[in-house]
């Protein structure tokens, strides 16, 4: 998906927005999809988090070294949730003992943190294919 795409994607979700909306603030700023993309997800505009979420994966894929730049959102994206994970969640737990990403990914979807287990999934996929092709 083209940069043009996003922001004129970006321009229609703004549009419907309040200026109070974290979301339309870090629209408003230019700040990068990522941040973006964690704004809406905490303000629940799950349909924005998934059009940036396939917008970065697609931009991976482009990229010249996509194992390293997946693993590098997978690890943003860890720190990110568990910050907003109260700590008696099972996802937390596992993040803070430096589970596995199979690990840390099945607590999350038992969780019913769908994002963030299959960010992970597809970093997992991801490195497998990117060590096969070595």
């Amino acid at each position: 998906m083209e940069m043009k795409n996003i922001d004129s994607i970006l321009q229609s979700f703004r549009n419907d927005l309040p200026n109070t909306s974290k979301t339309a603030q870090a629209i408003d700023q230019g700040a990068a999809i990522e941040e973006i993309s964690e704004c809406a997800e905490e303000e629940g505009l799950h349909q924005l988090a998934s059009i940036l979420f396939e917008a970065e994966q697609e931009e991976l894929r482009e990229s010249t070294e996509p194992a390293e730049d997946l693993v590098s959102l997978a690890r943003e994206r860890i720190h990110s949730f568990r910050a907003n994970l109260p700590d008696n969640s099972r996802t937390a737990q596992a993040i803070d003992r430096g589970a596995n990403w199979e690990e840390i990914s099945e607590c999350a979807e038992e969780e019913g943190l769908h994002e963030l287990a299959s960010i992970l999934f597809e970093a997992e996929q991801e490195m497998l294919r990117f060590k096969t092709a070595k």
